[in-house]
């Protein structure tokens, strides 16, 4: 089984607007596994004596399209092929703008939830992302396909209180 190099990224939430068009058709949900990659989140927050975080359909959306993306167009990065950033994709689906900071972990041909979990844990910068002090939210998503066979994404970030405009 082919195991790709974990990724890893830390980004500030781009200002400007990404036209949710541009997306494509909507990505699948897998609820075990989203499921799973959250409790993997919150289990070593909670053992690190820190907040969990809250689900969040935002970053799930945006954690969806990458999985999904990877898988059908073969790529294994934090820029898709059309250019975007995880915080980009954030951007697609956060219509009220209420995430300022986006982090994202990915992983791919991990065989379960358990590895990609122990594989970012046992790496220093996904470990940082999955116990960042700024981030109060998390997305899941996952897909299969591509050449290796199986995507798993985190997106964290800060969720802002509500504004006014």
């Amino acid at each position: 089984m082919k195991v790709a190099t974990l990724g890893i990224s830390l980004l500030l939430l781009a200002a400007g607007a990404v036209s949710a068009a541009s997306s494509g058709a909507k990505a699948v949900a897998h609820p075990a596994v989203e499921r799973g990659m959250r409790d993997c989140a919150n289990r070593n927050r909670r053992a690190a004596g820190l907040e969990t975080l809250q689900p969040s359909r935002v970053l799930s959306e945006a954690a969806r399209l990458q999985a999904r993306d990877m898988a059908r167009e073969d790529f294994f990065d934090h820029t898709d092929p059309q250019g975007r950033d995880p915080a980009e994709r954030v951007e697609i689906f956060d219509r009220e703008h209420r995430y300022a900071f986006v982090g994202e972990n990915i992983a791919a041909g991990y065989a379960s939830t358990l590895t990609a979990c122990q594989g970012w844990m046992q790496s220093p910068g996904h470990r940082e992302n999955i116990l960042g002090r700024d981030y109060t939210a998390i997305g899941t998503g996952f897909s299969r396909g591509g050449e290796y066979g199986r995507y798993y994404v985190q997106v964290f970030a800060k969720e802002l209180a509500h504004r006014d405009h």
